[in-house]
């Protein structure tokens, strides 16, 4: 058996994110069918801290001509791989609309990655050139030269005029060029598959990230689907605090603002008291904020004493809500309209949404309802066999938001992703009467913090690099800040003995290594064996179920 939502009109043609946003909003046979929309000259991307103000209408004319020079003087094609890797910024879209023009694929990649992990993420998707920023191009530089990309493609959207590998050199230099040498904008062949768009890394249980390949009809998908649930003139200013790279970034902050003509107010990094007091001083309205945030909003004192009555509605998803935590909110915030969405980087964002007219804390549990264009099973992971109706089971999803699959990845492709459409998700979920659905739990192994997901076997690959370590585990415990942290179980190498400089010497070994949601926040703690199963399978469930018990038994002593 299985639920659909709401009916939602094919795509017509086959057009690419910028001819769909800038030249037209729907196309057949390459020829548009309505004149090209008015872009706002008020609306667009604010820089929080610098003042900067990018329109949409200016965005599309830079990023006009910097893909000019992109093509002319870098050899920017259609399928050639353009990296992004820096913190959020108005230069941010400017730089992946240039490459989006031209047909590249983006690879949004974490602006805190390490050396090791670019080698990874930039060799395995053969990227060409690379946007980046003053935090990450000392990381990017070396990485790229053990490649072997050239020095040349690595540009800096940071940067000044007078730098010539610089966002705003080549903004300057296509400036001088008369409209005619513009060079004109990619258009996909009306009778192929929607080509690649996108490649947004998503951590794997079973060992390092896979690149997920994103469509432009994915996303332009997800923009007509989450357009369709937004009631009209619906002109919001919303707060970007959350990244870029992320697929609710990708979608909802970069994109969905044009298409709705929404304010985007851009926080380069989170802080707490910077984002209240950006808040307050842009009056944003609707804020996109994933659950460890909404707890901070409750707890933190650098986020008390603001008024916040102007605010309309929170976005939240990427883990549950507690009950007591929703409680505590709707105390809080009764007038706020809360929006549950669920999906991931797989399903290009939201599989579900609450609705308009449900978007009520007593709804807050519930990740909402199908998206329209949306159909899913709810089965037995098990057997694959649907369960009965509001049964808990594993939900398959099937839509045009379901992307193309893994980059050079056909068996896991395979694995998720089936023949007849559907998409496994590895969330265990139940649908009732009324449509809503409820997330239960994860069979996936992934830690969710502060909204990232961390592979477990990522880290412990790591420290079997270590020579003190014989074997390591991973688990995610809760945090009321980041919703779970990684926390490592090490069996130590012959004749090392635990302790806290030990402790410490592992932690800063990974630190030196990872992103910063990838630190073992969550501690070290040492054993003589690691549970596991005949097959070798590490067992996740015992060694939190140990953790949870010594926590209890802490708890009940004091």
């Amino acid at each position: 058996m299985s639920f659909s939502g709401p009916q939602l009109e094919p795509l017509i043609g086959n057009p690419s994110i910028w001819q769909w946003i800038f030249e037209g909003d729907e196309l057949l046979l390459g020829q548009s069918t309505s004149a090209e929309p008015a872009l706002s000259r008020t609306r667009g991307f604010h820089d929080s801290a610098t003042g900067e103000f990018l329109s949409f209408h200016d965005l599309k004319s830079i990023a006009t001509t910097v893909s000019t020079i992109l093509y002319q003087e870098h050899d920017v094609r259609p399928g050639q791989k353009i990296a992004i890797i820096g913190q959020n910024s108005i230069w941010y879209p400017v730089a992946m609309l240039a490459a989006s023009r031209l047909g590249a694929v983006v690879t949004l990649l974490p602006p805190g990655s390490m050396k090791d992990d670019l080698i990874y993420f930039l060799g395995t998707s053969k990227t060409a050139l690379v946007f980046t920023d003053e935090g990450a191009v000392g990381e990017v530089t070396a990485a790229s030269k053990a490649i072997g990309l050239s020095a040349k493609n690595i540009l800096r959207f940071d940067g000044s005029k007078d730098e010539i590998n610089s966002l705003q050199n080549l903004r300057q230099r296509g400036e001088s060029l008369y409209p005619s040498s513009y060079t004109k904008s990619w258009e996909p062949k009306y009778n192929e598959a929607s080509p690649c768009a996108f490649l947004s890394w998503s951590s794997g249980t079973t060992g390092k990230p896979k690149a997920v390949q994103i469509s432009h009809a994915n996303v332009i998908s997800q923009l007509r689907q989450i357009s369709a649930l937004t009631p009209p003139n619906r002109r919001r200013t919303v707060l970007g605090v959350l990244p870029f790279y992320h697929i609710t970034g990708l979608v909802h902050l970069l994109h969905l603002p044009i298409v709705l003509e929404q304010q985007m107010v851009i926080m380069a990094k989170f802080d707490m008291k910077q984002m209240m007091e950006t808040i307050v001083r842009f009056k944003c309205d609707e804020l996109w904020l994933v659950p460890p945030l909404l707890i901070r909003l409750l707890n933190d004192k650098s986020a008390q004493g603001y008024d916040l009555s102007f605010v309309k509605q929170f976005n939240t998803g990427a883990a549950p809500l507690a009950d007591q935590v929703i409680a505590q909110l709707a105390r809080k915030f009764p007038t706020v309209a809360v929006r549950q969405a669920w999906g991931m980087t797989e399903t290009t964002s939201c599989l579900t949404v609450t609705p308009p007219d449900l978007s009520t804390w007593s709804n807050a549990s519930k990740v909402g309802k199908l998206v329209p264009g949306t159909e899913i099973r709810v089965v037995d992971p098990d057997t694959g066999e649907d369960v009965p109706a509001g049964s808990v089971g594993e939900i398959w999803a099937k839509g045009p938001q379901v992307t193309m699959g893994y980059l050079d990845r056909p068996e896991e492709t395979a694995a998720s992703y089936l023949e007849d459409g559907f998409f496994k998700t590895g969330d265990l979920g139940s649908i009732d009467n009324e449509g809503f659905i409820t997330i239960h739990d994860r069979i996936k192994e992934m830690i969710k913090v502060r909204g990232h997901a961390v592979a477990p076997a990522e880290l412990e690959d790591l420290l079997h690099g270590h020579p003190k370590v014989k074997d390591a585990a991973i688990i995610g415990i809760p945090d009321d800040y980041s919703g779970e942290t990684p926390r490592a179980f090490v069996v130590l190498a012959g004749g090392v003995h635990g302790g806290p400089e030990i402790v410490k010497e592992l932690q800063e070994f990974v630190a030196a290594r990872k992103a910063k949601h990838k630190r073992l926040s969550g501690g070290v703690e040492f054993m003589d064996q690691i549970p596991k199963s005949p097959s070798g399978k590490i067992l996740r469930r015992v060694l939190k179920a140990s953790w949870k018990e010594k926590m209890e038994s802490q708890r009940a002593k004091l």
